[in-house]
């Protein structure tokens, strides 16, 4: 520490020195003049990212001790670079708490020569990954002398601003050295072939299908902006013969500029195509495609061998254009071709689960034709009958936003005759439990709690005839919950039990006072702490037994010795939940393992069926099945823990995953000995607050409303870490960032920030713990420093998954992009669905500091909120 003239605080040592005794004590030589507020807040920062660099860098970080697997270095460098970012942040808080120059040279040394051992500790394949990621063109035209430093390191290096003249030079050679392989040469031994080898990607003009010359090409972009301005004409002035005809030439066009190969015109080329295609799109986007207009296209791509009949019958107009058109990139057009198979496969299923139905409820206001559920075999019976009346709305749900859309192409009858698909035969719920409730009032009680049995209701026995029956119609009426009614029922089964036992409970003969057990029963249902005392307090001390220790004298809050104390609980609260939380392996290593066979997890609660697995180290991991969206949740629970690991949210790693026989879901490591987190606000600790404030910053840029007391546990090492983000983005689109919205209900299923949020307001924390904006921070910064490419790529198969898989935020995300694109919600594609919701992602991401400045400030009434607003306080 400085001692120039304008430091807050003279220098101190702390040493040793020797007593007459000749033993050491410590002995500190006290500073002259205290550090200000704003210096330990600065140096509580740097200390802490300092210290979590260090952590980060260490090769033994997040690295799993029974079988080595490394952290993905992408997301290595991800975490460091936040922590450097907060202290450069804290080294500017220190200048202007006027710490002297030579102090701030000194930590700004400390920070570069750590930045540079990290990177420079890297090998030459991890720079490499890095570097393309974060956007370098072409990392392996650098560094070729092997001499010296590498210039990635330097490039990479984040003490230093990324648009100085140093970092371009280095772009600059290597961009220079491709254009040299461009030209035929060869470069450090390479070719162009080579290059694009180690990179993986393909050579400029290797997909192409006739050689241009430059003459050819420009011809040929001229021809594509001529077919385009006249479909726009045909378009605008009818449609009709003119548009249909103006389509299949605009996409010829678009065809022949796509496969040219002009490697004289370079770069010029590649922009004009990707020019083309965006024309293309806005053409495409901008005016209704008619089954008439499509029809002529689609006849000749089918008989061509472009489309199969599959293909033609069953994907959407704009699908098939999509998947006719060049620019197309390979992966979705093959996804396209998936979904075709899917939709034929989903009709036929249709055509079943409506027969299997209709011949049991024929609807139009006659009775259910189910049998007494008294009769031999009959629970199984109407069991199967409901579940297949849920199965049939799903799949009516899945049909009918493309059925109308289809089939109309090849000729002949317009629509295909699939009943359960036309508009008129769909199963609404409401009518449904209508009719189930009328037939059910006939039955008796014990039959139908045999019924719910045959479905899962393992406590039937004391259900009401109104649970029973909710239960059962709950399979095709989604106004009810099963789990939910399951509890119920033992809550009311427990409330009988417990009366019983207090009024058979005798009473000792020490004036009215309650027996022992009956005092250490209630005791017993306290958390671990709490039980303890209530313990101790019946107990009366013996002969010998110790005084117990006398409190120690609390610190002055805001003194330097306090701030300090803190700022350690702060290191230390971090480093427990790092060191307790499973690290993040690469998700192609998770997707090649083999585990074992299942066994249920029936003690895990929750929505989606569990089940337990070995993975080949012996470590037991989770499995959720995905039953109803064929894994596209599993995917939105991977991306949500991924994309909160790289704000620094402790997240459990989640992985998409499909088991043998098939079933998609999500597969986790389970979080050994951790044990559930105090109810009571009044018993958390700073650290404890802080930690929710910056999870609910996390569950806010995920659009995930479901962190109430069951979701959240104290690690082993004291860390507290959220699980189960299984509802990310569910509401996303609709949600508020409000102290009172809680789309899963309240009670039990309030958000533990809520209570946080409602407990500070109230005076209900303990003393001493404040609750402070400055905690979401960090966090907030690490969000923003994430390239909007980088996100939408994690969220890439949430967002096409979650699109043709008709999850929950889809309408939400077809009416924005219906909006946007000025078009009928019934013409927008499952594309431009995931397109909107990347883009409400990213909006989410740049509005995220102002979003929380507003919500300290105006709803939580905390003024120092404001200083969000200019990175942190």
């Amino acid at each position: 520490m400085g001692t120039g003239s304008k430091s807050s605080h003279a220098s101190y040592a702390v040493g040793t020195t020797a007593t007459s005794e000749g033993t050491e004590q410590p002995v500190a030589e006290a500073p002259e003049q205290p550090m200000s507020n704003e210096e330990i807040a600065a140096k509580a920062d740097l200390l802490m990212a300092m210290d979590l660099m260090g952590y980060i860098t260490d090769p033994q970080f997040s690295v799993d001790p029974e079988d080595a697997v490394p952290t993905d270095p992408v997301e290595r460098y991800d975490l460091f670079v936040g922590q450097v970012q907060t202290a450069q942040g804290a080294i500017e808080k220190l200048k202007e708490a006027g710490v002297s120059p030579e102090e701030i040279e000194a930590h700004t040394k400390a920070l570069k020569a750590q930045t540079v051992a990290y990177l420079t500790s890297l090998d030459e394949d991890d720079l490499h990954e890095i570097a393309q990621v974060k956007g370098f063109e072409h990392p392996a035209l650098v560094g070729l002398s092997g001499k010296g430093q590498h210039p990635l390191v330097h490039w990479l290096d984040p003490a230093y601003p990324s648009g100085i003249t140093s970092k371009e030079k280095i772009q600059a050679a290597a961009l220079n050295r491709y254009q040299q392989l461009l030209a035929g040469e060869t470069v450090g031994g390479m070719t162009l072939t080579d290059l694009h080898q180690l990179e993986g990607t393909e050579p400029p003009g290797s997909g192409g299908t006739w050689s241009a010359t430059p003459q050819e090409a420009k011809a040929a972009m001229a021809a594509l902006a001529g077919s385009i301005s006249d479909y726009n004409h045909a378009a605008k002035n009818g449609g009709g013969d003119g548009q249909a005809q103006a389509l299949q030439t605009m996409l010829a066009a678009e065809q022949k500029l796509a496969t040219a190969d002009c490697p004289e015109l370079g770069e010029e080329l590649e922009k004009s195509k990707a020019h083309a295609k965006l024309t293309v799109d806005q053409a495409l986007n901008h005016y209704h495609l008619a089954p008439a207009t499509l029809q002529p296209l689609v006849l000749d791509a089918v008989a061509s061998g472009q489309l199969n009949s599959t293909e033609a019958q069953h994907l959407t107009g704009r699908e098939l254009v999509t998947l006719l058109r060049p620019a197309t990139p390979e992966s979705e057009a093959n996804s396209l071709k998936e979904t075709a198979a899917k939709r034929q496969e989903q009709l036929a299923n249709l055509d079943g689960a409506y027969a299997a139905h209709g011949a049991m409820a024929p609807g139009g206001g006659q009775l259910l034709d189910l049998p007494s559920a008294g009769e031999p075999g009959a629970p199984q019976t109407i069991a199967a009958w409901a579940q297949n009346a849920g199965d049939l709305q799903l799949l009516q749900n899945k049909v009918h936003g493309w059925y109308g859309q289809s089939q109309q192409y090849l000729g002949g009858d317009p629509y295909a005759e699939h009943p359960g698909a036309m508009p008129g035969k769909f199963i609404h719920p409401g009518d449904l439990t209508s009719d189930f409730n009328a037939w059910a009032k006939g039955q008796k009680l014990t039959d139908l709690r045999a019924v719910a049995g045959q479905m899962g209701m393992d406590n039937n026995a004391t259900a009401t005839r109104a649970q029973v029956q909710q239960y059962i119609a709950a399979s095709f009426n989604p106004k009810y919950d099963q789990q939910a009614i399951k509890e119920k029922v033992s809550a009311a089964a427990a409330k009988k039990e417990a009366a019983k036992t207090a009024a058979a409970t005798p009473m000792s003969s020490g004036g009215g006072l309650a027996s022992d057990a009956a005092v250490h029963a209630p005791a017993s249902k306290l958390p671990v702490g709490a039980a303890a005392t209530a313990a101790s307090a019946s107990t009366k001390p013996t002969m010998g037994t110790p005084k117990p220790a006398q409190p120690k004298k609390a610190l002055k809050p805001g003194s330097f010795n306090a701030n300090v104390q803190e700022l350690m609980a702060k290191v230390q609260h971090a480093k427990a939940t790092s060191q307790d939380v499973p690290a993040r392996v690469d998700a192609e290593t998770v997707a090649s393992w083999t585990f074992g066979p299942g066994t249920t997890a029936s003690t895990l609660g929750g929505t989606y069926a569990k089940t337990m697995h070995t993975a080949p180290d012996g470590s037991q991991w989770l499995f959720k099945a995905d039953h109803n969206h064929g894994g596209a949740l599993g995917h939105t629970e991977a991306a949500a823990s991924h994309v909160l690991s790289l704000g620094g949210v402790p997240a459990v790693p989640v992985y998409a995953h499909k088991q043998a026989n098939g079933t998609a879901g999500s597969i986790q490591p389970m979080l050994q000995d951790a044990k559930p987190f105090t109810a009571s606000p009044s018993q958390w600790s700073q650290s404890q607050v802080d930690a929710i404030v910056q999870s609910h910053v996390g569950s806010w840029f995920v659009g995930e409303h479901d962190g109430h007391q069951d979701n959240w546990l104290e690690t082993p090492s004291g860390g507290l870490v959220q699980i189960d983000r299984g509802q990310a983005w569910k509401h996303f689109g609709a949600d508020k960032l409000s102290i009172d919205y809680a789309p899963s209900g309240g009670g039990g299923f309030t958000p533990v920030h809520q209570k946080l949020y409602e407990a500070a307001l109230g005076g209900g924390l303990a003393k001493g713990v404040k609750l402070n904006p400055a905690a979401a921070h960090p966090v907030i910064k690490r969000f923003e420093s994430m390239p909007d490419a980088q996100l939408r790529s994690v969220l890439h198969s949430t967002a096409h998954e979650g699109a043709k898989a008709g999850v929950a935020w889809v309408p939400q995300m077809r009416s924005r992009a219906a909006k946007a694109l000025k078009i009928p919600q019934s013409q927008v594609t499952h594309e431009q669905i995931a397109n909107a919701f990347l883009d409400h992602a990213v909006e989410r991401k740049s509005n995220l500091r102002q979003n929380f400045t507003d919500f300290f400030v105006k709803q939580l009434k905390l003024p120092s909120g404001a200083a969000l607003k200019h990175g942190g306080s």
